[in-house]
């Protein structure tokens, strides 16, 4: 029993220190989004978006989604850009969105006009994290993008594994079971407040 005690004290500790990071990349990220009108001052200001290039380009800009994907696609090796991406069409203007923590780059392509334009956005350490927070999901192309969506489901397991070992811990205790309670019932009964009243 000794030795159980000792493995789970040592992973709930080292877990921890593992999660650290993470965790403070999240709770950054989350404040961010939480206090959006204090921390907007930290915000790039206007002109968001620095022009790259612009190029005459002729293409065929389909209404599928799928269509719409592979046109973007070709569009973006066509011009030695590659990453995760995101298109959409609104009437004559393709938009495609290149992912990318600390300068996303945007490519418009005027359909009527064929004309293709390339632009940067504007760095701040505060849309970083808020970049950070909102990065998820595989099938993107490259192989960061994949393993970006791997540490993320690492994260997740770790954070059940470390939550786990703390509930253990905190059983094998039993002058503290009365205050685990306690907070326990404070998390729950939160969120079943926020949920019956949202």
């Amino acid at each position: 029993m000794q030795n159980w005690n000792i493995l789970f004290r040592r992973t709930h500790l080292y877990l921890g220190m593992l999660l650290l990071p993470w965790m403070l990349m999240y709770a950054l990220s989350t404040l961010l989004f939480n206090h959006d009108g204090y921390f907007r001052q930290f915000r790039v200001t206007d002109p968001q978006w620095l022009p790259l290039w612009e190029k005459d380009c002729t293409i065929e800009a389909p209404a599928g989604t799928e269509a719409l994907r592979e046109t973007a696609r070709r569009l973006l090796e066509d011009n030695g850009l590659k990453g995760q991406f995101g298109v959409q069409r609104q009437g004559q203007r393709l938009t495609i969105n290149l992912q990318n923590f600390r300068q996303p780059v945007r490519l418009t392509y005027d359909i009527a006009g064929k004309k293709l334009r390339a632009e940067k956005r504007k760095g701040s350490w505060a849309e970083v994290f808020i970049r950070l927070h909102q990065r998820v999901g595989y099938g993107h192309a490259g192989l960061l993008n994949n393993l970006w969506a791997l540490a993320v489901d690492v994260f997740c397991v770790t954070t059940l594994i470390w939550i786990a070992t703390g509930l253990y811990l905190w059983w094998k205790l039993p002058v503290t079971r009365g205050w685990g309670w306690l907070t326990l019932g404070g998390g729950l009964l939160s969120i079943a407040i926020l949920l019956g009243t949202l």
